[in-house]
Parts: C-alpha cells; sequence; structure tokens
C-alpha cells in the first residue's frame, strides 16, 4: 500500500474528486479527514469506508479561520500529524469581467484561493511534525493554465493555485515538504454536472469534448490516481511542479 500509516486531510471530500480520493488513499492504507461544507450523504460515506475508525469528516468552512483551527485542532488530537494534504475544495461560476458581479467574483476567490491558504497555513504546523516532511497537493485546473472565455473569477483564482504552489515549494523545501499542483481538464463531477444543467446546451457540452485531444471528460478516479502520485513516495523528487492531467487541452487542438 502506497500511504499505509500515512494521514491525509482532503477538502471538498465528500463528492466528486474530493470523494474518489479520498477512497483511494484510504485503499492505499492512509488515515483520512475529510473535510466538507454543504453535500454530505452520510450513508454514501458509510458504504465507502465502512465505519471505519481512521476516518474522519468535518464540515468545515474553509474560508473562516475558526472553522480551520478547529479542524486543524480535531486532527491534531485524533492522529497527532498530518503527511498529506489535498486542498481540492473549489467553487465555479461563468462570466466575464463586465458581468461577473463583485460579490461573484469575491465568493470565487474567498473558496479557491483564502479557503485554500488556510487550510495550509494551519495544517503546516502538523505537518511540521514528521520529520520524514510532507506532501502537499494543490487541485487547479487546465484553464488555471490557458485561459478560457466566460470563466474570468474561476481562471483566477485557479491560475493563483500555481503560484500559490510554486512559492511554497521554495518556501518548505528545506523541511522536505513537497508541494505540487494538478491542473486536471473537464472532469465528470458533480460539480460539472451541475454546471452544464445550468448553463450549458449539449451544443456546448460537444465543443468542449472536442477542446480535449482524447475527445471526453475524464471520470474522477483518473485524476485521482495523478493525486496519489504527487502524495505518495513515487513522486519524492517532485516539488514546485504543476502536473497537467487533461487529455490533452492544454496541447492546443
Amino acid at each position: 500500500m502506497k500511504l499505509k500509516n500515512k494521514v491525509a486531510v482532503i477538502t471538498g471530500a465528500a463528492t466528486g474528486l474530493g470523494f474518489e480520493t479520498a477512497k483511494l488513499f484510504f485503499k492505499e492504507g492512509a488515515s483520512i479527514v475529510g473535510v466538507y461544507h454543504k453535500q454530505f450523504d452520510d450513508k454514501k460515506i458509510n458504504d465507502a469506508f465502512g465505519g471505519a475508525d481512521n476516518v474522519f469528516y468535518k464540515r468545515t468552512d474553509i474560508t473562516s479561520s475558526g472553522d480551520v483551527k478547529e479542524l486543524v485542532s480535531e486532527t491534531g488530537k485524533r492522529f497527532g500529524r498530518v503527511d498529506i494534504l489535498v486542498n481540492n475544495a473549489a467553487v465555479d461560476t461563468i462570466g466575464n469581467v463586465e458581468n461577473t458581479t463583485e460579490e461573484e467574483f469575491k465568493r470565487i476567490m474567498d473558496v479557491n484561493v483564502y479557503g485554500m491558504f488556510l487550510c495550509t497555513k494551519y495544517m503546516i504546523p502538523l505537518m511540521k511534525k514528521n520529520e520524514a516532511g510532507g506532501s502537499i497537493v494543490n487541485v487547479s485546473s487546465s484553464i488555471g493554465l490557458m485561459g478560457m472565455a466566460d470563466r474570468i473569477a474561476y481562471t483566477t483564482s485557479k491560475g493563483a493555485v500555481i503560484n500559490f504552489t510554486r512559492s511554497m515549494a521554495m518556501d518548505y523545501a528545506g523541511l522536505n515538504i513537497r508541494v505540487n499542483a494538478i491542473a486536471p481538464g473537464a472532469i465528470w463531477t458533480e460539480m460539472v454536472t451541475e454546471f452544464f444543467k445550468k448553463h450549458a446546451s449539449e451544443e456546448f457540452k460537444q465543443e468542449i469534448y472536442r477542446m480535449h485531444a482524447l475527445n471526453r471528460f475524464a471520470e474522477p478516479l483518473e485524476i485521482a490516481k495523478a493525486i496519489l502520485f504527487l502524495a505518495g513516495d513515487d513522486s519524492s523528487y517532485a516539488t514546485g511542479a504543476v502536473f497537467s492531467v487533461d487529455g490533452g487541452y492544454t496541447c492546443g487542438k
């Protein structure tokens, strides 16, 4: 097992990519701290982990320093340390700089950037307790690398994640805390499904397919496996990297 005896904190862990990552990490031997905000299906979580006592889910507003500090405190009491942090939680919207409201832009930046900052800031002391160091994986996006029309708030936030990652990698390399980002293409998650229901036609969906050389969206497990690589010892010489797992989106098909 690739994560045996590791403690992994995963934000946005109740649905989509975060949930698949939590299940995969658990299968690979990790204890799981699953962070969620609104959506939570108790039966789904129990079925996935069989009521294991080394799996702990906690509702947390990651934009609240008080909530995040409480999460860190309880994680410390339960497990004593953190080996892996996956900053996955995010929200999305559409719009250009003119028709995106100030409130909506702030909401996207609060969750996608400030929330990541808070979770990392207050988890780092627990990670520093490990003589072996640790691994942080920040979930960016292919459109954080390239941009996309009518997604000004989301692309800005995901671009910020990349330089947040690179700067942290330099700050903590001396402690053997590796910090990497993953930049997925489109993934079939609950958030994406809901986005298409609200904002997109079938024609638009097919257009998004065509932007990816593989002509399809990823399944969440495909991206979770890449996160596992960055989180574990198989990527022991990687830090400050941006790992594109995007079906060829950034090839510019």
